[in-house]
């Protein structure tokens, strides 16, 4: 797919956030941002003149602290996905976001969080964490379903093979993979359903570090000088 450009501006980092721009409107929209992030994020929208349009998470992250909220005060963009009741604009199966010319078709992939979603560009999918390079996201963690997971995962793998897949982590510092790829040798997709059922609710000990803070920041209710401003709303 040519005339956008798609950039990962964590550098690396095991959370990835991603930006998507049209170079002829230099509109912008970016995914997943983490707070701590937001300068840099700032910075790359200064270096080249962009007009953030939109923030998207694509779940309640457990993880970490959402940029979302803060790029959306600082540059006037719609903060939209999850969860529904701490972004200005909750996203929709089957919406189609525009960034000037460029497309994103929203769908609901729920199992990591009830409110998962992927964002499926015409060569690639942000997959969130519903679909991680080599493994998926877990669902011992508040609001997760193994079931609606398994039925996320079939829909993805829909796709066709040469598509892009782009997680919202990895922890082995590989940057993407295909659907193709990971249909062959992803360990869990390999699994039938009973056994993936059986694999993803087996109970773990280990938790995110900053789980109660993360969820907390997160979900913390949408306040009326949050709202966007009538003329941002162009998605």
């Amino acid at each position: 797919m040519k005339g956008f450009i798609f950039e990962e501006l964590n550098g690396g980092a095991s959370c990835r956030t991603y930006l998507i721009v049209s170079p002829r409107t230099r509109q912008a929209l970016i995914v997943d941002p983490v707070l701590e992030l937001v300068p840099g994020y700032m910075q790359r929208l200064a270096k080249d003149q962009l007009r953030l349009m939109m923030v998207v998470d694509t779940h309640t992250h457990a993880d970490h602290l959402s940029g979302g909220r803060e790029l959306s005060r600082m540059t006037g963009a719609v903060h939209a996905g999850a969860p529904e009741g701490s972004v200005q604009r909750p996203l929709q199966d089957g919406e189609v976001l525009a960034v000037g010319d460029v497309h994103l078709a929203v769908w609901g992939s729920p199992g990591h969080t009830a409110d998962a979603m992927v964002l499926v560009m015409e060569d690639r999918v942000l997959t969130g964490d519903t679909l991680l390079i080599g493994a998926t996201g877990r669902t011992d963690l508040p609001t997760g379903d193994a079931e609606a997971e398994y039925l996320s995962l079939q829909r993805l793998l829909s796709l066709p093979g040469d598509t892009l897949v782009f997680p919202a982590h990895d922890y082995g510092g590989r940057t993407f993979s295909t659907i193709g790829h990971e249909r062959l040798t992803n360990p869990r997709l390999r699994l039938d359903h009973e056994a993936f059922i059986r694999l993803m609710t087996s109970p773990r000990s280990e938790k995110p570090a900053r789980l109660e803070e993360a969820l907390a920041y997160n979900t913390r209710p949408l306040e009326a000088r949050d709202e966007p401003a009538e003329q941002m709303a162009v998605f």
